[in-house]
């Protein structure tokens, strides 16, 4: 008799035992699994964790960011990447990418000092083997990583993380000579509000002929080259005479330089959004 029922509080605590992990394991499904009403809307419905209209999780729309029980959104706070507003100002910021100074003014140049329409075709030929391709592989990988030259190179692979590096330092040393040049542009824009405008005609000098006769001659530089290039010389650039002369500051420069990295600070301060508007 005794044997009997020690059996039977051994199989009691075994069904005990056994209950007590069962019940521990369906607690850690819980912990662990994510609802997802699309898929099974009825799933666990005798959990109160799994039932339809029950409150959200905190931890869900760090799963799944966005608008809740969605995946692929975006909430406010995330660090989730900025996407473009609409298809207009992805295309715009895209051509202000593709279309700059060099286009507008240095490729006429250049076509008409290598021999004019016939430069065109290996021009043509490298265009579309090697130009498009790159310029469309850049911009794919932006769409696909998110992420800036440094990060997306090194995502592809670790050894290409120089690539990136040295397309960072290649953007700062172009945009270091185009800024140069946008302040020669601000500063004719603003010259440009004179009448009669400073490069229309050359200054005259005042000079003392015989007899304290003084004569306004023009000045022989300016009557050598010219109104328009003595105005860039001489007053927009203010260039010395050699290369070893350093010469003194020129502050309308350094203000107009200031004014246009103040534009570009305003272009990119708010990331893609803001650059797209502008």
């Amino acid at each position: 008799m005794a044997n009997v029922t020690q059996l039977i509080r051994r199989q009691s605590s075994r069904d005990l035992h056994h209950q007590r992990s069962v019940d521990r394991l369906e607690l850690e499904l819980e912990s662990r699994l994510v609802t997802n009403r699309d898929v099974v809307s009825d799933y666990g419905a005798t959990n109160h964790g799994f039932e339809p209209g029950s409150p959200i999780p905190e931890d869900e729309d760090k799963i799944f960011p966005g608008v809740p029980g969605q995946q692929g959104a975006r909430t406010e706070g995330s660090d989730a990447p900025e996407s473009w507003d609409s298809k207009l100002q992805f295309i715009l910021a895209t051509i202000g990418y593709a279309v700059g100074l060099g286009n507008i003014w240095r490729f006429p140049y250049l076509a008409q000092k290598n021999g004019g329409g016939a430069f065109l075709i290996p021009y043509a030929i490298m265009l579309t083997f090697l130009g498009l391709p790159l310029f469309y592989m850049e911009l794919a990988l932006g769409q696909r990583m998110r992420k800036g030259s440094l990060g997306s190179w090194k995502q592809i692979s670790p050894y290409l993380g120089g690539v990136g590096i040295a397309a960072a330092v290649v953007s700062f040393l172009v945009a270091l000579y185009y800024n140069t040049v946008i302040a020669w542009c601000l500063y004719y824009l603003f010259q440009s509000f004179q009448s009669p405008l400073p490069w229309s005609d050359c200054p005259h000098a005042v000079g003392v002929v015989e007899n304290n006769a003084t004569a306004v001659t023009l000045a022989r530089e300016c009557d050598m080259a010219g109104p328009t290039q003595y105005f860039w010389y001489r007053d927009t650039l203010i260039i010395t005479d050699d290369i070893n002369t350093m010469g003194e500051l020129n502050w309308k420069i350094v203000g107009c330089m200031a004014i246009a990295w103040f534009l570009i600070y305003i272009c990119i301060m708010k990331g893609i959004v803001a650059s797209g508007k502008v």
